[in-house]
């Protein structure tokens, strides 16, 4: 999770989320439970972000500035190198890295404060309302998903049971193209898949 320390407030909002996402099945690195030794933060950034499934980049003020470069030098450092990182990813691969950055909105936050740069207002964005299945369902969904079939511990993501193909007279085969095959049979419309 990128994201900046406004407040303890929020910094303990951060936490919770983290937290919450723990115990619905993601695999959360967060600042926070880096043990409590010096860090150069800049080089953690570059291997960490490589290698997750996703990069969740928390809105607020502090984290727009700081990630859109309209803060001094040394405020926000480290926002600063994370938003760096995510910025030269996005111009390495912009359709991968747009499905793996995902801007996220927590309760009392608000879409205008996602960096410019993510788009929050021609790309998507996840407003969590509560952390609950409920509040989180739109990211839960995508995090569970992951990129091109892959879950987020960065497994491949288990096959969807296929229906069998019926037995006996099928009339009307239509195919999609897509490997799903559309059979009328006695009047019954079914989907198969190959």
């Amino acid at each position: 999770m990128c994201y900046t320390h406004d407040s303890p407030h929020h910094k303990r909002q951060v936490l919770d989320f983290g937290t919450f996402l723990e115990s619905a099945g993601v695999d959360v690195c967060l600042d926070q439970g880096q043990p409590p030794v010096r860090q150069d933060w800049y080089r953690w950034a570059l291997e960490k972000i490589p290698e997750a499934d996703f990069v969740l980049a928390i809105a607020s003020p502090d984290f727009r500035r700081a990630a859109d470069g309209r803060v001094p030098a040394e405020r926000n450092r480290g926002a600063q190198a994370e938003a760096t990182v995510l910025r030269e990813l996005l111009q390495q691969d912009r359709p991968m890295w747009t499905r793996r950055i995902l801007p996220v909105v927590l309760p009392g936050r608000a879409v205008d404060e996602i960096p410019l740069f993510l788009q929050p207002r021609t790309a998507d964005h996840y407003v969590v309302d509560s952390f609950t299945e409920e509040g989180a369902e739109s990211l839960l969904a995508t995090l569970r998903g992951g990129p091109a079939g892959r879950s987020p511990a960065g497994r491949p993501a288990p096959a969807a049971p296929r229906p069998q193909p019926p037995s006996g007279n099928v009339q009307n085969v239509v195919s999609n193209g897509s490997g799903a095959v559309f059979a009328n049979q006695g009047g019954e419309q079914t989907i198969h898949y190959r």
